[in-house]
């Protein structure tokens, strides 16, 4: 199967013939046909594999929220985040699978329609809801569209940058327009966490180091963000600008972010006050967390 995606990324549905995928699975035809009777059989039996693989994570985030908005937002970017893991599976089952003939077409549109019907049950319904017929199920088709979209014309940027946009694009349905903005706001703001938490930034690809990347360092973290709009504050200001109480915990923050060459420092002395600033790199690091919204980050 994953030689199937392999191939299939690589010459399309159309130029991945079983003597490819037997090829690039190192494996024969005689293993490929005891696993499954035809090509179209494989691709069938990945297909069932998306929905069930997509439908596992998009239960997990409606289980673990409160809310409908918590929910979607974080089956959202359980889901993106996933694809962007996955990127030859997220082409196969969404781009591929399109032009693999009429079953697999067939299997596609009833495997969207399980997951349409999974994610449609934990939305908002009742009389104090008065939206026109279709309106969650176009939501949800727009959502396909765009990832749909993203994949086919090879965008650099990952899908999880999606989820500021599309949460706007749900909750225009249900939501006044104030409301609407603070949901893009808040699912700009996970897809940041999901970003430096993986060592990447959103905006200016700078590369976030492993001390803030951890998705714990909120510490280091304020640390960079309060020097880049106080340079030259001294151990005590820093301290009392992010909330440390300890002048050791200070210290030894303040010694990582140097070991890093996030920080420099100027002494005067033994015992006397230090002025801490940020590097070029720093400043590149900062910048990168603060294109995000990181209110939720720190």
């Amino acid at each position: 199967m994953r030689a199937m995606v392999e191939v299939a990324a690589e010459r399309g549905y159309g130029g991945a013939s079983v003597e490819l995928v037997v090829a690039q699975a190192g494996v024969s035809r005689r293993t490929f046909y005891g696993c499954f009777d035809s090509r179209e059989a494989c691709v069938l039996a990945l297909l069932d594999l998306g929905l069930e693989r997509i439908g596992d994570l998009v239960g997990r985030a409606f289980a673990r929220e409160d809310t409908w908005e918590d929910g979607v937002r974080s089956a959202l970017a359980s889901v993106l985040g996933f694809l962007d893991s996955e990127p030859l599976l997220a082409r196969m089952w969404l781009v591929e699978s399109l032009g693999a003939g009429s079953r697999v077409l067939e299997r596609r549109e009833r495997n969207l329609a399980a997951l349409r019907e999974q994610v449609l049950s934990s939305w908002p319904a009742g009389d104090t809801w008065t939206l026109p017929p279709l309106a969650a199920e176009g939501a949800m088709a727009s959502v396909l569209g765009i990832i749909h979209s993203h994949i086919v014309t090879g965008w650099r940027t990952p899908l999880i940058e999606l989820l500021g946009p599309l949460m706007g694009l749900v909750a225009a349905q249900y939501l006044p327009s104030p409301a609407v903005a603070l949901e893009i706001r808040r699912g700009e703001e996970l897809a940041l966490e999901v970003q430096v938490s993986t060592g990447h930034s959103i905006r200016t690809r700078v590369a976030i180091p492993a001390l803030l990347s951890n998705p714990s360092a909120h510490r280091a973290r304020q640390c960079v963000l309060f020097l880049a709009e106080h340079p030259q504050a001294s151990n005590r200001e820093i301290a009392s600008g992010i909330g440390v109480a300890h002048a050791s915990q200070i210290s030894k923050l303040l010694s990582c972010l140097l070991g890093e060459r996030l920080v420099a420092r100027h002494s005067a002395g033994a015992g006397k006050r230090n002025a801490w600033w940020l590097t070029s790199h720093g400043e590149e690091v900062a910048r990168a967390l603060r294109e995000g919204n990181t209110r939720r980050l720190v």
